[in-house]
């Protein structure tokens, strides 16, 4: 099978069938984040990308991802030859990116202006199936028929909520919509918005597909794995000890009424010996469900971060998104690390594919936040400026 590039208008009409003449393209596919890739090719080739415009990637008849450009870096020098060498590349992200682009507003119904005004509540608090709670707060805050007209997206489609992903309660305060969809959705489903043109329009549709626990049937391994189905060509991990092991929440009472929850790690106390406290700030609800359910996704994220990274050997009987997906867990036999300590989530995929190659997956599993190696920093950074955003929209 080999990879197909279509490019996009703004208005999201075909420019063309197939793109040709492209040289090598890098896809970094990710859960319940928007995936980004990097195309690279002659100048002459690639100039058919403006701003606002975009493409959809086909590996064979698969639709893998649509997004939009974002960067544009050209260069051109002459070589030793005199031969001018006039090369692109170009930055694309997903469609899904939309969703970080709304803030949730304690009233959608509410409109900014250049005039002060105040919200008629603090926070916008919903109780519901999760996967009706995401269509929701993404339909009043984004969706065709948003609250306030000017924040709507109108090429988005919006499906009908199937009440996945169990019931709880969530108060948005302008947190990124995206962040909120994907505490929403881990662990039982991935949120993507894909370029559809089913209707025969094209249109943008968010998609809410289930992830499998696939761990007992798809195994990676070294050759030597008897229970491996699929096989390693290269593989690493990392393994912190925990930011947390017992994380604590105080609701919404006042000072000595206040009642506090603690949720622990038991798996991550055995194995590190130790004990890690952290406060979990929960002053703005008194709901039991909805503090554990917060306290478990901060357990979830520090009890003992996780990154796992491998590629993929050309044998065993695996084929990605065929037998796996990004969001499914798998099992993968590494020696030495301990399974209990990650949940053995895939969290990125990585292809690197060059013009008429079906290219190689190196997967990336773990805790949530888990990135590559030579993302690390940036995992620091953006698990900072995340706690930034949780303080200032608490205010």
């Amino acid at each position: 099978m080999t990879w197909r590039i279509t490019p996009r208008n703004p208005d999201l009409g075909r420019t063309l069938h197939r793109l040709a003449g492209w040289t090598e393209l890098e896809l970094v596919e990710r859960y319940n984040q928007p995936s980004t890739w990097v195309l690279e090719g002659p100048s002459s080739v690639l100039r058919v990308f403006t701003p606002g415009s975009g493409c959809i990637l086909h590996d064979g008849d698969y639709q893998v991802a649509s997004g939009q450009a974002r960067t544009f870096d050209r260069r051109a020098e002459y070589d030793s030859e005199g031969r001018l060498q006039d090369t692109m590349t170009i930055g694309f992200v997903e469609d899904t990116r939309d969703l970080w682009t709304r803030l949730c507003y304690p009233d959608p119904a509410h409109a900014i202006t250049s005039t002060p005004s105040t919200f008629s509540t603090a926070y916008d608090t919903r109780t519901g199936a999760r996967e009706a709670l995401i269509l929701g707060y993404t339909a009043d805050n984004l969706g065709p028929a948003a609250l306030v007209t000017s924040r709507r997206h109108t090429q988005l489609a919006l499906p009908s909520s199937l009440g996945r992903g169990g019931t709880t309660t969530r108060k948005a305060r302008m947190e990124k919509l995206g962040d909120l969809v994907a505490d929403l959705a881990e662990g039982w489903g991935r949120v993507r918005i894909v370029h559809d043109e089913a209707t025969g329009t094209p249109r943008l549709l968010m998609k809410i597909d289930t992830v499998q626990d696939l761990a007992a049937n798809v195994i990676f391994g070294s050759p030597g794995v008897t229970r491996a189905a699929g096989y390693f060509k290269g593989w690493g991990y990392t393994l912190a000890d925990p930011e947390m092991t017992d994380a604590i929440g105080f609701d919404a009472n006042e000072k000595a009424a206040r009642q506090a929850t603690r949720v622990s790690s038991a798996a991550a106390i055995a194995l590190w010996k130790r004990r890690t406290e952290v406060l979990v700030d929960q002053s703005e609800t008194d709901d039991t469900d909805q503090i554990i359910d917060a306290l478990n996704e901060k357990l979830a994220e520090g009890a003992t971060p996780t990154s796992v990274e491998f590629t993929v050997s050309t044998g065993g009987d695996l084929q990605y998104r065929r037998d796996y997906n990004v969001g499914s867990r798998v099992g993968v036999e590494i020696p030495d690390l301990p399974n209990e300590v990650s949940d053995n989530t895939i969290r990125e995929v990585v292809t690197k594919v060059r013009r008429g190659e079906s290219g190689k997956p190196s997967l990336v599993i773990g805790t949530p936040g888990a990135e590559r190696r030579d993302n690390k920093g940036a995992a620091r950074l953006n698990k900072a400026l995340l706690r930034i955003a949780k303080m200032e929209r608490s205010r």
